[in-house]
């Protein structure tokens, strides 16, 4: 609506009545609806971070939420000039539905009368040709960037399109180093195979594949592979520095291309791993064989990936090579400065009929999402709150079961010291120990009770923010009923929120098992409260507790017994774990399966309705283009009907024969109609049946994934178990053989500790005494190696700095020479080429003007052709009715004289009248030979102005790769830089020709066309002429029967003695004489 609104909205349009009611129903509800949607006074521009062919792209800053972003400004009327305004319906669609971290995010888009907007996330750390430009980029680094990029085109592949314009210049880096693909204009939807079919070789010269090339003109048929060989030349550009089929101009980086086996070669200067130059040769080589082709795995398996600080799955949590260092959010230093464009913006032109500018662009907006980005950024700040919980929880776990080991190993170091005669000094500073430890782990149960309390508190927390962003949910939800987009979105989000319930779930049951732990550590410090004054007491009867230890030696040995039962206990219930986890894998396998298949139905249901929906657009276009044609169809039938009518009145037969051909055309007519209508809701139910489907499958992928996670917690719950009944059979074994250990060791350490003491005493002064001459030692010798160490160092930095001076002193004058030489060179060239651009402008903006004025002239002429058709048929109208008046005149000559000269008055104005309107038929003649030789005229002008417009681009061209065949030297990346704007202006150059060749032909066969158009108008003319001589001759005897008549007429009246007049004589005489003029003309017998 919005977009007829905009088509129809001209004066010249608003003079129709139709048009004119449509505009006053809804215009002013289309601008209530443009108010409300998102424009692009909504944001504040930043700066221009980008330019061109179609717009250009801007840094903007939301004025609402204050946040940065990147939006892209398409210009409608470039788009229709070009014929390409159905390229970014990929790219918004990319954008828009893919989750992938390795995709430009698409925030929102839409549109006004002159630009299309798509606004995304801003990528301030420029791109990957910026980076190569400041940085020589080591194999470790390009490693990095390339499993990246991998991962990107895997993501593009597994949504069914082919990027097909790999390169360096779409590859973006955000504020964290990692990579993300952009423009996806050239994208194209794969076919079920994985295939696509094009007949133009699309991408950028140097990283184009060969199976793209052999397309151009051809029928191309190629598959993902070609994004395959462009990672290959990209790995071959960050190692070398430069492209493999690098020539001085496109053909022979072309030939190269297509002889690739001969022509890949490795510098001798380049140190590069053997692992590089073979995924280098795997990717370069032809399609059958390309690594790639059976799937990404056979990629990720290649051993130049390998290393030890990420993985495949890993990669997008480490840390990049080079973080951009940025001082703000709208920091643009690695983006070039671009000057902002002051021209006048290029319009449609105000149309006298109706052209449609607007519908290619129907129904490109795109649901606003920055409110759901910033409820993602909330769920997975939750993600990570919940994270960082759940590590605190396994560290107070560690903790806790560190402190029951050593509280364990003090009780056992405590009860076998128990045994010792002379160990009571040692008993009194164990319990001072063990005092300590409890002070210790009160503080630490203090600890962990306020953890818990806080992570309670965490726990509300969390809850409430659940809550909150449930009721975002359910306003998201009422905002966006209409939009199919939104309720994906919002199905998302309800994912993401149940799964931060289970996570709140599962958090709630860590504090809980927490507090669990928490009670059980509390009642071990009672028990060790306990334990700690029987030691006291038991310390007082130490002398007299011989006997008790005999008795506790039995109690002990009753103790292994039951400890080696409860042993075989545990075993026994470990193997029936085991057995119930192995049960439980098997199902939570089965689930996997059963949902696996519900993903490929799901998907397989998803293209289904895709093509279904498109089918149904397709569909409905035809149906509407049907019934347009059958109107006109109509409408042409009753004006032929009505002329029938008007000239067949007297013939009733025939009239009764065309109203029943009317009536069975428009009964065949009516039935198409309701056929197409029938089809119509037969693909309205299919749909409906389709959509029905779909909701139950995710009904079912739902319960599949609750099942999975219901298995999952059982399973983890068992593992739990198993862990902590392993455990308590370790302690239970530890236990059992210390005091095995102990009773055998008990009546030895009794001699050997009294012996013992004297001497560890001595030893340890002894020791005493070596550590500190070591320690003084070993500081002095430190200090001596330091110094040198420092010496040695600070010469080789000394050395090598004054190396580095010499030679940055050599290469900065070289670089200023050649700088001092390109700057010349460069105002040289830019100064021709913005002449050439202005006289390109200036060529194309008269090409335009002289095709509106050739389509205006066009109109004129058919107007004029059919004025004078119906010009033509009332003059045969009043010519017969000018007959038919005479036959009257000369049946009443007898009775009024009076008549006979008002015949003759009559007779000769419409000979004036014919005369006249063949005068204005020669006027119109040469008319149409002017218009003939101006439209010849304006045609060789604009030929003559496109070449030589072309001519001095070429030429311009041309200097510049002569000038940097003298001048290249090295690696430097300026130079290509020109060189690949130069390959682009190549580029542009032949579009261009080929435009010129292709409108040339247009204009070629419009002559023709016209050419034969006069010919026929010449014929006509011809003719026409010819009837009119024939009608004055006509009306040169019709005067003379007049005036015969008259003199016929006097002799009567004069002469009354001679014989009677005979009037039917008369009758007889002046209806044979009307006969013979009709019959040499045909006028009664038309009649």
């Amino acid at each position: 609506m919005n977009a007829l609104v905009l088509d129809l909205d001209y004066p010249a349009l608003r003079k129709n009545k139709n048009i004119e009611t449509f505009l006053n129903r809804y215009e002013k509800v289309i601008g209530q609806i443009r108010d409300l949607q998102m424009k692009s006074e909504d944001f504040d521009r930043v700066k221009v971070i980008g330019r061109g062919a179609f717009g250009e792209v801007q840094l903007v800053r939301h004025k609402a939420s204050q946040k940065v972003y990147a939006m892209k400004l398409l210009s409608k009327f470039e788009m229709i000039k070009r014929s390409d305004s159905a390229f970014f319906w990929e790219e918004r669609d990319i954008m828009a539905f893919s989750n992938s971290p390795w995709v430009v995010q698409l925030c929102c888009a839409f549109q006004d009368e002159h630009y299309l907007y798509m606004v995304m996330e801003y990528m301030p750390g420029g791109d990957l040709v910026n980076l190569t430009s400041t940085y020589d980029v080591p194999e470790k680094w390009a490693k990095f960037y390339t499993a990246e990029v991998v991962m990107a085109l895997d993501a593009i592949h597994s949504m069914g399109f082919i990027h097909r314009d790999v390169k360096p210049d779409n590859m973006l880096l955000d504020r964290h180093g990692h990579l993300k693909l952009a423009d996806f204009g050239t994208c194209m939807k794969m076919d079920s195979t994985g295939m696509v079919h094009c007949d133009t070789a699309v991408g950028t010269p140097d990283y184009i594949s060969p199976e793209v090339l052999k397309s151009q003109g051809g029928d191309g048929y190629y598959g993902r592979e070609c994004d395959w060989w462009s990672v290959g030349v990209f790995i071959f550009e960050m190692l070398v520095g430069d492209t493999p089929f690098y020539a001085d101009s496109l053909v022979g980086t072309y030939s190269k291309i297509m002889d690739h086996k001969n022509s890949l070669n490795f510098p001798d200067d380049v140190e590069i791993s053997k692992d590089a130059k073979n995924i280098i040769c795997a990717f370069l080589t032809d399609r059958e064989v390309r690594l790639g082709r059976n799937g990404v795995e056979e990629i990720k398996r290649h051993p130049f990936f390998k290393n030890d600080q990420w993985t495949f799955d890993t990669i997008r949590d480490s840390v990049a090579p080079v973080v951009p260092e940025l001082s703000s959010d709208i920091d643009t230093s690695n983006f070039d400065e671009i000057e902002d464009d002051k021209g006048d913006v290029e319009t449609f032109p105000t149309p006298k009929a109706f052209v449609g500018n607007q519908l290619p662009f129907v129904v490109t907006l795109y649901i606003f999402t920055l409110q759901s980005a910033a409820l993602q950024k909330k769920l997975r700040l939750l993600e990570v709150q919940l994270n960082n919980e759940k590590q605190v929880k396994d560290d107070l776990d560690q903790k806790h079961r560190y402190s029951s080991c050593s509280l364990q190993d003090m009780l056992n170091k405590e009860f076998n010291d128990r045994f010792q005669v002379s160990g009571r000094k040692n008993l009194e500073s164990s319990l001072r120990q063990l005092e300590r430890e409890k002070a210790l782990l009160q503080h630490k149960s203090l600890e962990s009770h306020r953890k818990a309390e806080s992570e309670a508190d965490r726990k509300r927390c969390l809850e409430n923010e659940v809550n909150s962003l449930r009721d975002q949910l359910d306003d998201m939800k009422r905002r966006n009923q209409n939009s199919h987009i939104s309720n994906e979105k919002n199905i998302h989000l309800q994912k993401q929120l149940e799964e931060a319930n289970t996570l709140l779930r599962a958090e709630s049951e860590a504090a809980t098992r927490l507090r669990k732990t928490q009670t059980e550590s509390s009642k071990q410090l009672q028990q060790l409260e306990a334990n700690v004054r029987e030691l006291q007491d038991k310390c007082c009867l130490l002398e007299r507790s011989k006997l008790s230890l005999e008795k506790e030696c039995i109690s002990l040995q009753a103790a292994l017994e039951t400890e080696r039962r409860e042993h075989s206990q545990g075993s026994e219930t470990i193997s029936d774990l085991m057995g119930r986890i192995s049960g439980l894998e098997e199902e939570a396998r089965q689930q996997r399966q059963a949902l696996s298949k519900a993903e490929t139905e799901k998907r397989q249901l998803q293209e289904k309705l895709t093509d279904l929906e498109k089918e149904k657009s397709n569909k409905e276009i035809d149906l509407t283009y049907k019934l347009k044609v059958l109107q006109q169809e109509l409408e042409q039938e009753e004006t032929s009907h009505k002329a029938t009518r008007a000239l067949l009145a007297d013939k009733s037969k025939i009239k009764v024969t065309i109203e029943g051909a009317k009536s069975e055309s428009m009964k065949e007519l009516e039935q198409k109609l309701a056929e197409e209508r029938a089809a119509k809701l037969r693909l309205e139910n299919r749909i409906l049946e389709l959509e029905k489907h779909s909701s139950m499958m995710d009904c079912d992928y739902k319960q599949a994934l609750q099942k999975l996670d219901e298995l999952r917690r059982h399973k983890d719950r068992l593992t739990e178990e198993v862990k902590n009944l392993t455990l308590k059979i370790e302690q239970e074994t530890q236990k059992r053989n210390l005091t095995q250990n102990d009773l055998k060791a008990q009546n030895q350490q009794l001699n050997a500790l009294r012996t013992s003491e004297k001497q560890l005493k001595q030893e340890t002064n002894h020791l005493l005494d070596i550590k500190r001459s070591l320690e003084k030692q070993n500081q002095e010798l430190r200090k001596s190696t330091l110094y040198k160490t420092q010496v040695r160092e600070l010469k080789e930095e000394c050395e090598e700095r004054n190396k580095l001076y010499k030679d940055v002193q050599q290469s900065l004058q070289e670089l200023q020479e050649e700088r001092d030489s390109l700057a010349a060179q460069l105002e040289i060239t830019l100064t021709k080429a913005d002449s050439e651009q202005l006289a390109r402008s200036i060529a194309e903006e008269q090409y335009s003007d002289l095709e509106k004025e050739k389509i205006m002239k066009e109109l004129e002429l058919k107007e004029m052709m059919a004025r004078h058709r119906q010009e033509l048929a009332e003059k045969d109208i009043t010519i017969s009715s000018v007959f038919k008046m005479l036959k009257l005149q000369m049946f009443h000559l007898k009775f009024n004289h009076k008549q006979i000269i008002a015949v003759g008055v009559h007779i000769s104005l419409f000979c004036v009248f014919i005369f006249s309107e063949s005068e204005k038929s020669k006027d119109w003649e040469q008319q149409i030979s002017q218009m003939k030789q101006a439209f010849e005229k304006q045609l060789q002008s604009e030929r003559t102005l496109k070449t030589q417009a072309v001519n001095k681009l070429a030429e311009i061209i041309y200097r510049r790769e002569f000038r940097s065949r003298d001048s290249r030297r090295g690696n430097d990346t300026d130079m290509r830089r020109k060189e690949k704007e130069n390959r682009k202006l190549q580029l542009e150059l032949r579009s261009e020709k080929e435009k010129l060749n292709s409108t040339i032909i247009k204009y070629q066969k419009e002559i023709n066309e016209m050419q034969a158009q006069l010919a026929d108008e010449s014929q006509m003319r011809i003719e026409l002429q010819m009837a009119l001589d024939s009608k004055d001759s006509d009306i040169e005897q019709l005067r003379n029967l007049l005036q015969s008549l008259s003199v016929q007429s006097m002799d009567s009246a004069s002469v009354s003695s001679g014989p009677e007049f005979d009037a039917d004589d008369l009758d007889e005489a002046c209806i044979s004489g009307l006969e013979k003029i009709s019959l040499s003309t045909g006028y009664f017998h038309c009649s």
